[in-house]
């Protein structure tokens, strides 16, 4: 089950943030308690299942309300306890400060400190005994600190309300080199069961370390002989000579020669260090909240003093950070600024923990941006990728320049050369391209800078991630990096790559030889013009269902047939429209493909192009239509000039974002067509066969019936015409 433990998971109102702890049957997990807005320690014991567990579990459960209402200043309070998951959980406060434990492995305990913490644990112990608690598990691992050095006794796991009628049932080894001989022969145990395990704990205190460095126990040679502590004093000489035999008798095999409570034991050491008459530590449960804020406040300046923007490591874990975090939420500062702001950045970030509350209350975009580049360092992944996107999120940032922001580009860079990830490097160079602001021109020829060269060898690559380095090439417009691929790629891939670079920056850098630049331009033009397929397919399916049923419309209306359902009148109208529409829609096209599909070119030449190719198709349909159908070749320009106007409409839409403003504009264009090259060939012509309009209308037909006919006819064109969007954008 613990292996399916992970940061993140949530159950109850706790979600888990770090392992903190492991040992024994089970394991001890940080998490935050959005109840009561904290930092818990929450540890995990696997339930066995076995009838002996069950009798455990159920005399705990029934318990376990005495455990919870338990209040001292030196008692780690039990918050919450249950079975998740098959394994049992007990939630406690955290305490930042570690353990007795680990302070003792640090440094020998000054003798203050260890009769202040002997004393602490013994007040704890004797006020556990008078609510008929026995601890069972007394070690040094189990006595946490406050970062002000005041004591908890934790982890009641094994806690037991001890009565007459139960005794047999109090059963549990507890920790080895702690644990009495009855406990680990799991006979009865008594109050007097923990006053064993203070012993080997004060001996531990006083003489840095357990007895036999804890590779024997006293409590399992007692269950075959009378063996006795060994001589504290061998450890450490200034302890008095007496200790060894307060010590022996403390942790006597016989419970009934062990003293009655913690208390006497402290009276006899403090009895033999000649200090004045001892007294247990009293007073109310401390306040939870002060000792909490207390804490935050002083693991944040202890950390803070020793920390820099400049370095890529911390000693602050996950779990002193969030503490921290909590303390300053709570105070509800706007904005916090200076060192202090890019502390909390920095381990937000580097953890992925309360990154985007963070990110919002550092203000100063030098700050976040010296964050980002002091992170970068670590040349770490994931931190890399979580860089990224806050600062692609914020686009006042993107506004930023200075040394930070370069440092920021080149640390992404190095990310994106050397992972393994083709995906990571894409999406770091695409990331990059996004950041920086493109150049307007190609750089002037100089020594290839590092930076430069990794860009273009990774360009060298034939994968996703090349062809966006290839892009980002063409963005910085940087041509130490093109001169780079010119001189080391294959032939496979010196085009595709130059390809992806002329797409990216619209151009190519002046060195480069005649014969690439057009074989580039070439193969971009042909990219350009068969990208996305089946769009084109569908654009030209639908201009050409425009124009076939706007010439069917057109020949429908004037045909000259008493019957308007005739089928001849539908069969030959639908015939014509088919063909003339055939080459009316590939100008619609062609004229639409020129401007929306080579976008990085100018605009101007764009609609040139596009208008001469369009009227060019057009007009050759017109011709078809009035040849094959009218059987009169057009004389003048008018269809010329006509097929021009609604090419240039098209062309003109093309650069108009609106489909609903490019549909009436060609529309209109059309409808103006047919309206003014009649009205022209009406006003102007000699005869019926000069000045040929686009289409002919009845000469007695009144100005509104030609008008409306054309209405049709247009909306036709115009409307299928434009409702596909052609334009695609650039990776």
């Amino acid at each position: 089950m613990f292996s399916e433990l992970h940061p993140g998971l949530h159950f109850h109102q706790y979600q888990l943030l770090e392992q903190i702890g492991v040992g024994g049957q089970g394991v001890v997990w940080s998490a935050e308690d959005s109840r009561r807005n904290e930092i818990v320690a929450i540890k995990l014991t696997e339930v066995v299942d076995s009838e002996q567990q069950q009798i455990d579990d159920e005399m705990f459960e029934r318990q376990v309300g005495k455990l919870l209402n338990v209040q001292h200043p030196h008692i780690l309070p039990m918050y919450d306890f249950g079975v998740e998951g098959g394994s049992r959980y007990l939630v406690s406060p955290y305490v930042p400060g570690g353990s007795v434990f680990e302070k003792i492995r640090q440094a020998s305990l000054p003798l203050e400190d260890a009769l202040r913490f002997s004393a602490e644990v013994a007040s704890a112990l004797d006020y556990l005994h008078g609510q008929g608690i026995v601890h069972r598990d007394l070690k040094s691992s189990n006595i946490l600190l406050s970062l002000k050095n005041h004591t908890y006794l934790a982890d009641f796991g094994l806690a037991r309300s001890v009565s007459l009628t139960t005794k047999a049932m109090h059963t549990g080894r507890g920790t080895a080199p702690y644990a009495p001989p009855e406990q680990l022969k799991r006979l009865e145990i008594s109050a007097k069961s923990d006053i064993y395990s203070f012993g080997i704990l004060l001996y531990e205190i006083f003489a840095g370390e357990l007895p036999w460095g804890g590779e024997s126990a006293l409590g399992i040679q007692q269950l075959y002989s009378f063996a006795e502590l060994p001589d504290p004093c061998e450890l450490n000489n200034t302890l008095p000579p007496l200790m060894k035999d307060v010590l022996r008798r403390v942790t006597s095999g016989d419970p009934a020669l062990r003293p009655s409570s913690a208390g006497e034991v402290m009276k006899m050491i403090y009895y033999i260090f000649e200090l004045r008459d001892y007294r247990l530590p009293g007073g109310s449960a401390d306040d939870r909240v002060v000792v909490r804020a207390h804490d935050a406040a002083e693991l944040f300046d202890q950390n803070l003093a020793q920390w820099t923007t400049d370095e890529t490591t911390s000693e602050l874990s996950l779990t002193k950070f969030a503490l921290i975090h909590f303390d300053h939420k709570r105070q509800d500062e706007k904005e916090v600024e200076g060192a202090a702001g890019r502390f909390m950045l920095f381990h937000a970030l580097m953890y992925g923990y309360e990154d985007e509350y963070w990110w919002s209350r550092v203000a100063n975009s030098h700050d976040r941006l010296a964050v980002c580049a002091g992170l970068l360092r670590m040349q770490n992944e994931v931190l890399a990728v979580r860089v990224l996107n806050h600062l692609l999120d914020d686009t006042k940032l993107q506004q930023t320049s200075g040394e930070h922001y370069g440092k920021i580009a080149a640390a992404l860079l190095q990310v994106a050369v050397h992972s393994t990830d083709p995906a990571l490097s894409r999406k770091m160079l695409s990331g990059l391209q996004a950041l920086i602001p493109p150049t307007s021109a190609w750089k002037n020829a100089k020594p290839q800078p590092e930076q430069d060269k990794s860009l273009g060898a990774l360009a060298l690559e034939d994968s996703d991630a090349g062809d966006q380095a290839a892009r980002l090439i063409g963005h910085i417009r940087s041509q130490p990096a093109v001169d780079f691929i010119l001189k080391n790629a294959d032939k496979d891939r010196l085009i595709p790559a130059l390809l992806e670079i002329q797409r990216s920056a619209g151009s190519l850098p002046a060195f480069l030889p005649g014969n690439i630049r057009l074989r580039v331009t070439l193969e971009w033009i042909i990219h350009r013009l068969t990208i996305q397929p089946a769009r084109l397919f569908g654009a030209y399916m639908l201009a050409f269902a425009g124009a076939t049923l706007g010439i069917a419309t057109q020949v429908y209306l004037t045909y000259r047939l008493p019957e308007f359902m005739d089928a001849a009148r539908i069969s030959s109208s639908l015939e014509q429209g088919l063909i003339c529409g055939t080459l009316f829609g590939l100008g619609i096209l062609l004229t639409r493909v020129i401007v929306e599909r080579f976008s990085g070119s100018s605009a101007w030449l764009r609609v040139l192009f596009a208008t001469l190719a369009g009227a060019i198709g057009m007009n050759i349909s017109l011709f078809i239509f009035h040849v094959l159908f009218i059987n009169t070749a057009p004389r003048g320009m008018l269809i010329t000039l006509g097929c021009v106007l609604i090419a240039l409409a098209f062309a003109v839409g093309g650069l108009i974002r609106w489909r609903a403003i490019r549909m009436i504009l060609t529309s209109a264009a059309v409808l103006a067509t047919i309206v003014g090259t009649w009205w022209i060939h009406v006003a102007l012509a000699g005869s019926v066969t000069e000045l040929t309009p686009f289409f002919r209308y009845d000469y007695a037909w009144p100005a509104a019936q030609i008008v409306l006919t054309a209405c049709l006819v247009s909306l036709w064109i115009g409307i299928f015409g434009n409702l596909v969007q052609l334009a695609v954008k650039e990776p």
